[in-house]
């Protein structure tokens, strides 16, 4: 355990120092409450650290620091989903909301990253623009998401508005929606590409 610790913290180390503005300058944006800005910059966000090195090919340098494909998986989902609870949490604290009503900003912000992360890792795996394509199925799905209504009794009901990691008609099959998304990515990137 102490070992993963350290080598995740050499690891954030690397990244922090080479992408600091960036990081920053999206992390600040997380603080607006806005749902459907939160997913613009957690697009950017999250295509920051690992999806932007298998981008520019620089992920092979990792491999031999030696990072394992499960290791930088799982420090980059960490690292990203602390960022969300940081930022949703103080944001949250200010409003003047009972403390249970507190906590589902941040679980619809968690939603949206593993949704969103779960893609830019499918892509990549797959040895697609994980930034690009992921950026067009969050609108896709933002569109698909939003039309018509969550009321199941209604003329104009969407079934897929429950679902959707953008819209969150339903929070419970949202949260398992994402989480396929985020197996999706892990298999692709870890499993389907082969452990190093």
């Amino acid at each position: 355990m102490n070992d993963l610790i350290n080598k995740m913290d050499i690891y954030l180390q690397k990244e922090l120092k080479e992408k600091t503005i960036r990081i920053l300058f999206l992390t600040l944006l997380l603080f607006i409450p806005i749902l459907l800005i939160k997913a613009i910059v957690l697009v950017f966000l999250s295509a920051t650290f690992i999806v932007y090195d298998i981008r520019h090919q620089n992920v092979e340098l990792l491999y031999f620091l030696p990072f394992s494909k499960k290791e930088l998986f799982l420090y980059n989902l960490i690292f990203l989903s602390l960022v969300v609870i940081v930022t949703s949490a103080i944001g949250e604290i200010f409003l003047g909301v009972p403390f249970i009503n507190k906590f589902e900003p941040i679980l619809r912000s968690l939603i949206l990253l593993l949704a969103i992360f779960g893609l830019q890792m499918a892509f990549s795996g797959f040895e697609m623009d994980g930034l690009g394509w992921s950026a067009f199925v969050v609108i896709l799905d933002a569109i698909l998401g939003n039309i018509g209504t969550t009321d199941i009794n209604s003329f104009a009901f969407n079934p897929y508005s429950l679902i959707s990691f953008t819209r969150q008609g339903n929070l419970l099959l949202s949260l398992i929606f994402s989480l396929l998304f985020c197996f999706l990515g892990f298999w692709s990137y870890v499993i389907k590409g082969g452990e190093n």
